[in-house]
């Protein structure tokens, strides 16, 4: 199936100072040269799968992603210039025109969602289809209150179902479109009317929640509404959405990753964006990095991936892209050596390590999945592993033995990439 790929970039929330955290400024990141390299990134992903990525923006945008730094996008246009009266506060308004635009079927995918294959095309043949259900999450209660007391004209669609059962219902859109591109369009024109009604009560509610209840609690209840037929990518999310930053996992279990809000300040997340630009797309990595200095645009006290870093990323990378599943569980790990762990005052075990992004010793309380950290004391493979800790019943009664390797795969790749450590047992005996 054939189906159009569009992202947006509305320039005034980037650019307007502004530390709340739901907040669009630097689009969340905590350097500008990160959202360059996320946005392209994302648009080189998106092209390699489905040969078209289009960018709705406004003039600066263009002048940004387009004349200095050359990002590929096939189109870019500058609709979003209409915007430009609006709170910055207000960021989803820029998706919600740009998806109001369109007149066939599309995929719209935010600048911090990257994918490794196409999306399944029963995921892409409903009416309307997003990154998954939002269903009574946290945060949209308390602006919802405020807004049934202070706001007027609030759209009935909105507010019907939490009248009556007490139930939120939402999507979250960091991947969203449909075939029914006449309910985007429904939307825009009940959006634009409640924002505009409502812009001298904006001060009483978080801003950032707002936009996520004109966007993904209206869209979801509007949808609901008209009986549209949905799909959800993951039937199942947690309010931490760890489950769509498993970056360990990319090629082999996972091919999507979103980096949501509070993911985009985490030190792991930031060098994989980074150093997944640089190994997937060397030669476009580098050219942007020219650009932003040519333009002026790299933030000054940005570091980066360091040479050396990088190296050992490559090696995770090339093995994850290269070997088979049946490699990978016979392959050996071992426990870094220059890691301790001692016991606190409370008698938990603390692991202490120096973090590889950020240079400093660190700590973490050993917890959980982290126990089977010991099971690599000595060179062992994730094979092993999972079948030395099989022969417990309290583990072989609760998964079975392919569920238990594939959660150790995990673990291991997420201490051995992430934190170094494990380490591939052939490189340090």
């Amino acid at each position: 199936m054939s189906i159009k790929i569009i992202q947006s970039f509305w320039t005034k929330p980037f650019l307007e100072q502004n530390d709340d955290e739901s907040a669009r400024f630097k689009a969340g990141w905590s350097s500008t040269n990160l959202f360059f390299y996320s946005a392209l990134l994302s648009c080189l992903t998106f092209k390699k799968h489905y040969g078209n990525v289009i960018m709705y923006t406004d003039k600066y945008g263009n002048e940004l992603l387009k004349e200095k730094l050359g990002i590929p996008y096939t189109a870019v246009y500058k609709d979003l210039e209409q915007l430009h009266d609006y709170p910055s506060g207000l960021w989803a308004l820029g998706k919600i025109l740009s998806y109001s635009l369109q007149d066939k079927p599309f995929i719209h995918a935010d600048t911090d969602v990257f994918i490794w294959k196409r999306f399944p095309e029963s995921f892409i043949s409903k009416d309307l289809f997003f990154q998954n259900v939002e269903f009574n999450f946290p945060r949209y209660k308390e602006v919802l209150e405020v807004i049934l007391r202070e706001f007027i004209n609030v759209p009935e669609t909105l507010i019907k179902e939490y009248l009556k059962n007490g139930n939120i219902n939402a999507f979250n859109a960091g991947v969203i479109g449909g075939n029914n591109t006449s309910f985007f369009k429904e939307l825009a024109k009940q959006v634009f009317p409640f924002v505009n009604d409502n812009l001298l009560h904006l001060s009483k509610v978080d801003q950032g929640i707002f936009n996520m209840i004109y966007e993904q609690m209206l869209g979801m209840n509007l949808a609901l509404e008209n009986n549209l037929s949905t799909n959800a990518l993951y039937k199942e999310m947690s309010p931490s959405f760890s489950k769509v930053m498993r970056f360990q996992l990319i090629p082999e279990k996972e091919y999507y990753i979103h980096t949501v809000g509070h993911g985009k300040k985490s030190p792991v997340v930031q060098e994989q964006i980074e150093a997944r630009l640089r190994y997937e797309f060397h030669d476009e990595y580098y050219n942007l990095k020219e650009s932003l200095d040519k333009n002026g645009l790299s933030d000054n006290d940005f570091k980066g991936v360091t040479e050396k870093r990088f190296q050992y990323l490559k090696k995770h990378f090339d093995w994850l892209k290269n070997t088979s599943w049946n490699e990978k569980m016979n392959t050996k790990f071992i426990l870094n050596p220059n890691i301790t762990c001692r016991e606190n005052e409370n008698n938990e075990v603390v692991l202490y390590y120096n973090s590889p992004q950020e240079l400093k010793d660190t700590s973490f309380i050993v917890e959980d999945w982290d126990f089977f950290l010991f099971y690599f004391e000595e060179a062992n493979s994730i094979k092993n592993a999972a079948s030395e800790a099989y022969a417990n019943e309290s583990i072989s009664s609760q998964m079975s033995k392919e569920q238990l390797e594939e959660r150790l795969f995990s673990m291991v790749m997420d201490r051995c990439m992430f934190n170094e450590i494990l380490l591939f047992y052939e490189s340090v005996k």
